[in-house]
């Protein structure tokens, strides 16, 4: 079947949501741009190539808008934009287009924590409690250890990773908005502690939110005026805004899901993602990023962004190859192999965006959209290779080498067939393999979809429709599964591009509690929320695999975790990593039982 027919337009979309919601529940003095190495200096043939190259990108991934900023430590050398910031009023996106970054705000909040480090203000060893008083998540003594500045910093808290309850604040704006990212520390004592600290990389939006009110303790002012006055000023970034519609409405670009537009929903936890920005700003933030690793000279001293830029968990077993500094991600992009590579992604649909560094050739990419059919802002990663590539070889550098050709696959071996089969706790849900025929089938992201072995171990999935013709969809391009070992565990791990999301652990069921067994039935949440993340929850036995779960309905339908009961009044899912491990614990009210889970307070129907 072709890969414009309409049936397999509709199966890739659909399964592109589908993972892009395990993704998201799975990223000085002001200086002068310079035209250096302008598109317009490019050879024709190369710039032609290109754009060219960017223009197919945007069909094939329907995206609406595009823009693009390439710097060095001396200033802008490419900005410009491509595609439409709004169809209904033909306005073109360019590079003073504003647009919502999505988890690329981190960076900024990282940069602010690490002026006022600089400063003597904030120790990054310290206790948060230290800055945060009131900071005192349930279970927090658990471990002997305190939850510091640092381990916020590089996602190895221990905290839970998202409280869903109240983290979408609806299409309205909030009285409390320019402050609402404080609700994080209630947040975060309720669900509390779900691991040891420091033990693998759970990525966490509640733990910028913490880190955006010790900014504003330590610095003065609420959030948004403290980031300004250590980072935007100085710096010179003009058109940037954490309170999200500050922006023009004439220069800010519309969103669009599925050929539609769609608004940009407020969120709690602001300092983690709610930053609206331009290209040409982006590009000076990372022009200074590029000029302090270099010579010192940019916002932040050379030793410290050398020490963000610096993997801060190879003690870390379960993190396998992942490497994490301070907030920024140290990857082995699949697309640019053997460079050393920083970046960061982010994605607030109907918005993403994208940032590569390239240190050592004094080099980085940013782009951001307004749509995009794949897996969020790891689909621009193409572009940001190709771009590059080029500017790479503009600036006359040693070429980049080329893209490893990836291992061809082969026949399940008899031990993958032995070994890989049964269930796995996954981010999205119980996840199960089995043999069929002569190969495997895996069910992941609500479906099954065929699993291809490959010789160098890795899994890559494909699916076919009406179960009969293989589909060419170009979202399995982006993903693999590899095949490891985690806490002594079997571990098939969701990758992008190479790069390491989230492992999922082999699981086998386990006794349960009869107390557990008679809650079974479904459940409303007693507080309501202008736009819920879950809109059904259910606990019940899974017949076929044995196991109790907790089931969770959203936006891709139900989904179903696995549980693990310690007692008649708490349960655990069962799992590693972003979403998993968190408790289900019981209370009583004058109506019966409560259920709290992740700051949801649940009442049986």
């Amino acid at each position: 079947m072709k890969k414009s027919s309409q049936s397999a337009k509709q199966e890739l979309y659909t399964l592109s949501l589908l993972i892009l919601v395990f993704i998201i529940l799975t990223g000085c003095a002001g200086m002068n741009s310079k035209t250096a190495i302008e598109t317009d200096a490019l050879p024709a043939a190369i710039k032609t190539e290109l754009y060219e190259f960017i223009s197919e990108e945007m069909d094939s991934k329907n995206i609406t808008g595009l823009a693009i900023s390439v710097v060095d430590s001396e200033g802008i050398i490419w900005s410009e934009g491509f595609g439409l910031a709004n169809k209904r009023e033909e306005r073109p996106f360019s590079d003073e287009t504003i647009s919502n970054i999505g988890s690329v705000s981190k960076l900024i909040t990282a940069t602010a924590i690490m002026k006022l480090v600089e400063d003597g203000k904030v120790d990054l060893d310290a206790p948060v409690s230290l800055y945060l008083p009131e900071f005192n998540p349930r279970d927090s003594n658990l471990f002997g250890k305190p939850i510091t500045v640092r381990m916020l910093l590089n996602h190895q808290s221990g905290l839970e990773s998202d409280a869903f309850h109240d983290f979408f604040l609806g299409y309205e704006k909030p009285e409390d908005y320019t402050h609402s990212y404080r609700r994080a520390i209630e947040a975060v004592n309720q669900c509390g502690v779900v691991r040891e600290p420091n033990t693998i990389f759970s990525y966490c939006n509640l733990g910028f939110s913490l880190l955006g009110c010790i900014v504003e303790r330590v610095q003065g002012g609420n959030f948004q005026e403290a980031v300004k006055d250590l980072v935007f000023d100085p710096i010179g970034m003009s058109s940037s805004s954490f309170i999200m519609d500050e922006a023009p409405g004439n220069r800010m670009a519309m969103g669009y899901v599925g050929r539609k537009p769609a608004a940009l929903p407020y969120i709690r936890d602001m300092p983690a993602g709610s930053l609206n920005a331009n290209t040409k700003d982006m590009g000076l933030f990372l022009q200074n990023m590029l000029s302090s690793y270099r010579s010192g000279e940019g916002i932040l001293q050379e030793e410290t962004i050398k020490e963000m830029f610096t993997p801060s968990n190879e003690d870390v077993p379960n993190d396998l190859d992942f490497r994490v500094g301070l907030t920024w991600w140290v990857v082995n992009l699949e697309s640019l192999p053997g460079e050393f590579i920083v970046g960061h992604g982010g994605d607030l649909p109907p918005y993403h965006a994208i940032t590569m560094v390239l240190p050592e050739r004094d080099l980085a990419v940013f782009v951001m959209v307004n749509s995009v059919d794949g897996v969020g802002c790891f689909s621009l990663t193409d572009i940001v290779s190709k771009t590059a590539r080029t500017f790479a070889a503009a600036k006359a550098q040693t070429p980049i080498a080329e893209m490893v050709e990836l291992s061809p696959i082969v026949a399940t071996p008899e031990e993958a067939m032995s070994n890989l089969p049964g269930y796995y706790a996954s981010t999205s849900g119980l996840t199960e393999i089995r043999q069929k025929g002569n190969g495997l089938k895996i069910f992941a992201f609500n479906r099954w979809l065929d699993a291809y072995y490959h010789k160098d171990g890795t899994l890559t999935l494909g699916m076919k429709l009406l179960g009969l013709f293989p589909l060419n969809l170009s979202v399995f391009d982006e993903i693999s599964i590899s095949t490891e070992r985690v806490a002594d565990s079997q571990s098939i791990n969701l990758r992008i591009q190479g790069i390491l999301l989230s492992p999922c652990i082999k699981i086998e069921p386990v006794p349960i509690d009869q107390a557990w067994i008679d809650r079974s039935g479904k459940y409303i949440s007693i507080h309501p929320e202008p736009m819920a993340q879950y809109t059904g929850f259910k606990i019940d036995l899974d017949e076929k695999s044995g196991f109790l779960c907790l089931y969770l309905k959203s936006i891709d339908g139900w989904s179903k975790f696995p549980l693990q009961t310690e007692g008649p009044n708490k349960a655990r899912l069962m799992g590693t990593g972003r979403g998993l491990g968190g408790s289900i614990l019981i209370k009583t009210d004058i109506n019966g039982e409560i259920l709290n889970y992740l700051n949801f307070e649940l009442r049986k129907i």
